[in-house]
C-alpha cells in the first residue's frame, strides 16, 4: 500500500505529478484562455487513473483540451441563458462541503484550531468555494433543462433487442461469495505517535536549520511517489487532497510551509507551496507516516483470535461484528458484505476462500489493512449471463448512451455559436 500514498492524498483519482515549467496558451473560449499547463494536467490525472490506456499523450492531450473547452462552453451558455443558482443553494453546497471537512477533526475546537494554525478561517474557506460551486450548479442545472427531457429511459423492448444482438459478448458472470466480515485494525499507541510527532519535528528542525526541502524530504519522508522529487506533488486543484491537507496547502502562500505538521490519516506532513494560479496549487510535501509498533499489531492479533475464539465456542458471528469490527462500512450489517465476485478480494482471503464451504468461518486472515475474520454465507460458481441477470446493468446503459448521445448532438450545436480556438 505504500507506493498509493500519493494517489490515496488525490483522492479525486490522480497521483502526484510534476508540473512543466513551459507553459503556453493552447485553447480560448471567447475570451476565456486555456493554458497548457491546465490540459496537461488532466492527462497525467489520467494517466493515474488508467495507466494501461494504449492512447497516446497526444490524443489524450486533444481529448482534455476539448474536455475543458465544453466546460467552458457550457458555463458561458448558462449566463447566456441566465441560468439561475440561488445564493442560498450555492450555500448549502459549500456547508456541505465545509461540514465533511469539519468530520475529520475529533471537535470543533480542533477544527478550528488548524484553521487558525494556517491562517485561514471558515469564511475564508467558503469564500474559495463558491465560483467553482456556482459554476458545477449551473452547468448541472443547464444540462438538466437541455439535455436530460430529449433522453428517454430505454422501453423493455429496446433492453431485450439489445440483449438479443449482443448476448454473446456479453461477459459470463464470475464466481461470487456472500461473506460476514469482521476487521480489526491495530490500534496506534501513543508510543509510536510520539515516535511519528518527534520525527517530523526533526525534520522541521533541519528546515529551520536552513537544509533545503528537498534535502530533507529525501531524507524523512515516508511517500515514495515524492520523495525522490524533493516531495514535489506537482500541481493540484481545491478538493483534490484529504481535508486537512487541502486546509492546510490552501492557506499558505508561495514559498511559505505549514509552521507545524499537518496530522492526516496517512502521518504527519510537512506542506510547501511553490505556486498557486487561481485555485491551482503546486506544492511538495513530507510525509512522516505513524505505523504501529510491535505492542500495537500484538494487541490486534490478540483481540482478533478472542474474537474467532467466542464465535467457535457458539456466539453469533453478526453480533460480535456489528460490536467488534473496524469495517464501518458492514459492521451495521453484522458484517454482511453483499455478493461479491471473488477476484475483488486480496489474495490472501482469495486463498482461504478457495477450501472454504458455505457457514464456514475463516482462520485468522493478515492483510496490510489489518486482521480478518469471514463467514461464508454462499457462494455462486460462475455461470453465462442471462438476460434478468443483466436486465439492470443494460437498462441503466442504455439510459446512459441515450443520454450522451443527446448530449453530443446539443454539444456540438452549442460550440458551434461560441468563438473558440484550438492550439494543439
Amino acid at each position: 500500500m505504500r507506493h498509493l500514498i500519493t494517489a490515496f492524498l488525490l483522492l479525486a483519482g490522480g497521483a502526484a505529478f510534476a508540473a512543466d515549467p513551459v507553459d503556453a496558451i493552447v485553447g480560448k473560449v471567447g475570451d476565456d484562455i486555456i493554458m497548457k499547463s491546465e490540459v496537461d494536467r488532466q492527462v497525467q490525472l489520467y494517466r493515474m487513473q488508467v495507466p494501461t490506456d494504449p492512447t497516446t499523450d497526444d490524443s489524450l492531450r486533444k481529448a482534455a483540451l476539448e474536455n475543458i473547452i465544453e466546460g467552458k462552453v457550457m458555463v458561458l451558455e448558462a449566463r447566456r441563458e441566465s441560468v439561475a443558482v440561488a445564493d442560498a443553494d450555492v450555500e448549502e453546497q459549500i456547508n456541505q462541503a465545509i461540514q465533511n471537512l469539519r468530520r475529520n477533526f475529533p471537535s470543533e475546537d480542533s477544527f478550528r484550531m488548524a484553521l487558525k494554525r494556517e491562517g485561514t478561517t471558515v469564511d475564508k474557506l467558503k469564500e474559495k468555494y463558491r465560483s467553482d460551486t456556482r459554476e458545477r450548479m449551473m452547468i448541472q442545472r443547464l444540462i438538466d433543462k437541455r439535455v436530460r427531457p430529449k433522453a428517454a429511459a430505454p422501453t423493455s423492448r429496446e433492453v431485450e433487442a439489445f440483449y438479443a444482438t449482443h448476448k454473446d459478448s456479453i461477459p459470463d458472470e464470475p464466481e461470487k461469495v456472500q461473506l460476514q466480515h469482521i476487521l480489526i485494525v491495530p490500534k496506534i499507541g501513543q508510543a509510536a505517535e510520539t515516535r511519528g510527532q518527534d520525527r517530523a519535528r526533526a525534520a522541521m528542525a533541519e528546515l529551520r536549520a536552513g537544509k533545503s526541502f528537498s534535502a530533507v524530504a529525501a531524507k524523512y519522508s515516508d511517500d515514495p511517489g515524492s520523495s525522490g522529487r524533493g516531495g514535489d506533488l506537482g500541481w493540484f486543484g481545491r478538493g483534490a487532497m484529504v481535508p486537512q491537507f487541502d486546509a492546510a496547502v490552501f492557506g499558505l502562500k508561495p514559498g511559505e510551509t505549514t509552521k507545524q505538521p499537518v496530522r492526516t490519516q496517512f502521518g504527519f506532513h510537512i506542506i510547501r507551496l511553490a505556486e498557486r494560479n487561481g485555485d491551482q496549487v503546486r506544492a511538495s510535501h513530507i510525509l512522516v507516516m505513524v505505523k504501529p509498533s510491535a505492542q500495537d499489531i500484538g494487541r490486534a492479533r490478540k483481540t482478533i483470535d478472542g474474537l474467532r475464539s467466542r464465535i467457535a465456542a457458539g456466539e453469533d458471528f453478526g453480533t460480535v461484528a456489528r460490536t467488534y469490527s473496524h469495517d464501518n462500512d458492514s459492521k451495521a450489517r453484522g458484517g454482511d458484505l453483499g455478493l461479491v465476485p471473488v477476484e475483488a478480494f486480496p489474495e490472501e482471503v482469495k486463498n482461504e476462500l478457495a477450501a472454504m464451504k458455505e457457514a464456514e468461518v475463516s482462520d485468522v486472515i493478515e492483510t496490510e489493512t489489518g486482521y480478518h475474520l469471514v463467514k461464508l454465507v454462499k457462494r455462486e460458481p460462475a455461470r453465462r449471463a442471462t438476460f434478468e441477470s443483466v436486465r439492470e446493468q443494460l437498462t441503466e446503459y442504455l439510459k446512459n448512451k441515450k443520454m450522451q448521445d443527446e448530449y453530443n448532438k446539443w454539444m456540438k450545436d452549442l460550440k458551434g455559436k461560441h468563438y473558440i480556438e484550438r492550439n494543439l
